[in-house]
């Protein structure tokens, strides 16, 4: 069985992909966290 070669771009794509992925659930609870402080601390 042969394998097709994909080049060296592929990795290098789903690399980049899985890192603003990351990326963005880390910027996405770290946003929730902040507006629950900000809006605990706005009602004092």
């Amino acid at each position: 069985m042969t394998l097709l070669y994909v080049g060296p771009g592929l990795g290098t794509g789903t690399l980049i992909l899985v890192v603003l992925i990351l990326a963005l659930v880390v910027f996405s609870i770290g946003y929730l966290l902040w507006a629950r402080i900000k809006n605990i601390f706005k009602k004092k």
